[in-house]
């Protein structure tokens, strides 16, 4: 009777842990569907400083949510790969409400610079991001973890786009012209 007993509260403690499992994978299943129906296109790149060898900034994102189902994202961390040129850690600023519709992202990153290398920063072809976004279906609910890997291409001439509308048009062909490119 008692080893009756002691398997009865294995089956119950088993029950418990699949039902949990199964609620996680669920939320997951069900955040991930969103994040699919979710559009993420550049709006802005902004300079926050430059000291010596280290650049600060921020990137905007437009974020268009095409679903009925809203998220809410706590947290996201990642490593930008500029061709293999160039890794730049990024992390979102604040938690960030997805409802259906348009609504903006932002992200702030730190990157160290080697002036040897900037010129190529303007020719850079593909961008790579990958890392961990924090999710939750509502505000208050327990985070469940997305990981991502994107790749995307960069159609040629973007940088020296990006570079004009962050420093001024006139400025941005002296950085070019300084940097050996022409635009």
């Amino acid at each position: 009777m008692r080893n009756l007993n002691i398997r009865v509260k294995i089956v119950i403690c088993l029950g418990l842990v699949l039902i949990a499992l199964s609620c996680s994978v669920s939320k997951k299943i069900q955040a991930a569907n969103i994040l699919k129906k979710c559009k993420f296109t550049f709006h802005s790149f902004q300079l926050d400083s430059f000291t010596g060898d280290s650049l600060k900034f921020n990137i905007i994102l437009n974020a268009g949510n095409k679903g009925k189902d809203s998220l809410f994202i706590q947290d996201l961390n990642g490593l930008v790969h500029l061709d293999s040129l160039f890794e730049i850690p990024l992390s979102l600023q604040k938690s960030k409400w997805l409802s259906p519709g348009n609504s903006q992202v932002s992200f702030s990153g730190a990157m160290e610079v080697n002036l040897l290398n900037l010129p190529a920063l303007l020719n850079v072809k593909r961008c790579r991001i990958k890392g961990k976004a924090y999710i939750a279906l509502k505000p208050g609910q327990d985070a469940i973890d997305i990981d991502f890997d994107e790749t995307r291409d960069i159609p040629p001439g973007s940088a020296e786009k990006i570079l004009e509308k962050t420093v001024g048009k006139k400025a941005g062909k002296i950085l070019q012209m300084l940097m050996g490119t022409s635009g």
